[in-house]
């Protein structure tokens, strides 16, 4: 019976393989040049940047309903998102200077950035390419938050692919609308995050703008699977600038700040965004670089 499904499978593949040939253009044609001769990853890519929001469905339902799945199935589930999707929070201004570069990009130390057990590549072939998606997370959200054309995809063959096969709006644009749609999030609260994914070939390949009402990685925290790492900085609050107005912990995203007699900032929580230092009415607080946190990305 195994050997039945493994070749139903395999001729399933085959005949998914070959029908993208009969109708291939040319974004898939160099997504497969891309993937060189792994066929399974060719086809998981290509599911994947078409229909993400489709693709990621199954993964909100298995992370948010936790009460039914057996502990095993649920955690392996996890384990498995921490292998293959991971993300690095972003300060502003790297966020803004990785859409205004315009040589390659190819950082060594990326086991350090990146402090997973598969360390992404911080590689970007073609940087000055980009194009804006629709936010799978959002899309998918019950409530959404808006708008939702704020997903910036970097480099090629990712963006000549998504808007050639997305029908939801992908469309390219240039580094300064880019920069504008980080500055519209980021006044909006958001959280600048880079991506990395196994089917961009374990590369750096998004920009999003996240909140934590919608983002599944984000979500992904809550429930205890770290796909998602620190900015390398954590916020610290000036005491006698400091008018106890809440604004900082009603913004943060990652509940890690408590106002009481003072600001109190949990550095294990605390993830270096900034939204609490852009939200300060009296400019109280500020990022420093935590050492006991994966550094920076530094461009």
């Amino acid at each position: 019976m195994t050997g039945r499904i493994r070749g139903a499978v395999g001729l399933g593949l085959a005949f998914l393989a070959g029908a993208l040939w009969l109708k291939r253009k040319d974004s898939t044609k160099a997504l497969a040049r891309f993937h060189g001769s792994r066929l399974h990853d060719l086809l998981h890519s290509y599911f994947y940047f078409k229909w993400q929001a489709t693709y990621l469905k199954p993964v909100k339902y298995v992370l948010e309903h936790p009460e039914r799945f057996p502990e095993r199935i649920y955690m392996s589930a996890g384990r498995r998102l921490m292998q293959t999707h991971h993300s690095k929070v972003l300060s502003t201004g790297t966020a803004r200077r990785l859409v205004s570069i315009e040589e390659p990009v190819r950082m060594s130390n990326s086991e350090q950035v990146l402090p997973f057990e598969k360390a992404r590549d911080i590689i970007l072939e073609n940087p000055g390419s980009i194009a804006v998606t629709e936010c799978a997370c959002r899309k998918i959200a019950d409530d959404p938050c808006g708008p939702l054309d704020v997903c910036l995809v970097l480099g090629e063959p990712f963006v000549s692919f998504v808007v050639e096969h997305q029908k939801d709006g992908a469309r390219r644009i240039d580094s300064d609308e880019a920069f504008a749609i980080l500055e519209r999030e980021h006044e909006r609260g958001r959280v600048h995050t880079a991506w990395f994914k196994d089917v961009a070939g374990d590369r750096l390949y998004s920009i999003c703008n996240c909140c934590s009402c919608c983002c599944l990685g984000l979500h992904a925290l809550s429930y205890g699977f770290d796909v998602v790492a620190s900015s390398g900085y954590v916020a610290q609050v000036d005491d006698a600038e400091c008018i106890l107005c809440e604004e900082c912990q009603d913004a943060c995203h990652f509940g890690a700040l408590n106002v009481t007699d003072a600001v109190e900032i949990d550095a294990g929580k605390c993830m270096g965004c900034g939204v609490c230092v852009s939200e300060c009415p009296e400019d109280a607080i500020t990022l420093h670089e935590d050492p006991t946190k994966a550094p920076p990305l530094l461009l």
